[in-house]
């Protein structure tokens, strides 16, 4: 879940050396499967629930706008766990974005919901995106509030972005809201180690 304690900052981490990952499976009973027409209730409904978004509506709207006409590369690139009683109770894709200028592989849109939390999950639903990626460079963006998301990132290859402006990043001053976003996010994440 997302910690709304924290100021909301955003920020972006980059890996490499995308094609080298650690591969984790799935506990037990819980399942993989790639989008179909139909699920996109349920992945609005998991981003809404992991505190990601303000409303179904906004996020149905997102999801619309930014997904719609991407159904084929949806059903190759967008995966969802599902419990041993049918539920979806985690989502992630494989997407494109160009955060950095060019088009480029991102993790996007990461939900796993709290309840089923600690039987590793993220870490399976991260090596099976990455298994779909074909290029040594993935990036992807977060926020100071998912910093128990960049912790398990962190052990993924991931490495915190501290370059200069990304082209296509939308805040004013990058470098000084970046400083104190990764400030914040290694405290987090030392408290959350401790």
């Amino acid at each position: 879940m997302l910690d709304k304690s924290v100021p909301h900052i955003s920020v972006a981490m980059v890996n490499h050396s995308a094609t080298k990952y650690p591969e984790f499976s799935l506990p037990e009973g819980y399942s993989f499967r790639f989008y179909r027409d139909g699920l996109e209730e349920d992945w609005c409904r998991l981003q809404l629930e992991t505190g990601q978004v303000p409303s179904l509506e906004s996020i149905r709207m997102r999801f619309n706008t930014e997904f719609g006409n991407e159904k084929e590369k949806l059903a190759k690139r967008c995966v969802f766990v599902e419990a041993p009683d049918g539920e979806i109770i985690g989502t992630a894709m494989l997407w494109h974005g160009n955060t950095f200028g060019e088009m480029a592989s991102r993790i996007h849109w990461v939900a796993v919901l709290d309840s089923h939390g600690g039987k590793g999950i993220a870490k399976a639903l991260l090596s099976k995106i990455l298994g779909l990626n074909k290029s040594d460079f993935v990036y992807l963006t977060t926020q100071t509030g998912s910093y128990q998301a960049i912790y398990l990132y962190q052990k993924f290859g991931f490495e915190k972005f501290v370059d200069e402006t990304p082209e296509n990043w939308k805040t004013e001053n990058f470098q000084a809201e970046n400083e104190k976003a990764w400030q914040i996010i290694e405290n987090k994440i030392a408290e959350y180690k401790a």
